[in-house]
């Protein structure tokens, strides 16, 4: 009988420590890429306007107040190409605005100039996708406000 003694074998040459190093070294790569993600995709934490975009914002107040003390309310629908906007009582403006805010693509928003077509009744031409938009109706001196899927009719009221 020969009793030989097995040399140990070097560390590098074992598993377990490459297994360990390998789990750290895994999530360096990986926070690496988040944070190229996140710096090449990043949101706008201030506007450059914002203190004119707040001043927008109270005057938007007050013409919903305006549009609420004139009882004015609409619906609005869509049958094709071509949406439809009831309100009552009548404004007197010839044309007046909708705009269709996108929920979550700035490029699908859309801006409608809508023309009297009887009293109360306003018509415009605008191809709209399946989504739920967040419409606002407005002129000078007054804004309404609703949320509208195309296909079904929605109501627009003063978002006050």
């Amino acid at each position: 009988m020969t009793n030989r003694t097995l040399a140990p074998r070097p560390w590098y040459r074992e598993p377990w420590p490459w297994f360990l190093i390998a789990l750290p070294g895994t999530m360096v790569v990986i926070s690496a890429i988040t944070v190229w993600v996140a710096v090449k995709n990043a949101d706008p934490v201030v506007t450059e306007h914002a203190y004119s975009k707040g001043l927008k914002a109270g005057f938007q107040i007050d013409k919903e107040l305006r549009a609420q003390q004139m009882g004015l309310e609409g619906q609005i629908s869509r049958v094709g190409d071509t949406i439809t906007l009831q309100l009552d009582p009548p404004p007197p403006e010839d044309s007046i605005t909708l705009h269709l805010r996108h929920p979550y693509q700035p490029t699908g928003d859309r801006t409608v100039l809508m023309h009297r077509v009887a009293p109360g009744r306003y018509v415009g031409r605008s191809a709209t996708g399946p989504v739920r938009y967040t419409v606002a109706v407005y002129s000078k001196q007054w804004r309404l406000s609703g949320v509208w899927e195309p296909g079904a009719a929605a109501p627009v009221v003063p978002g006050v």
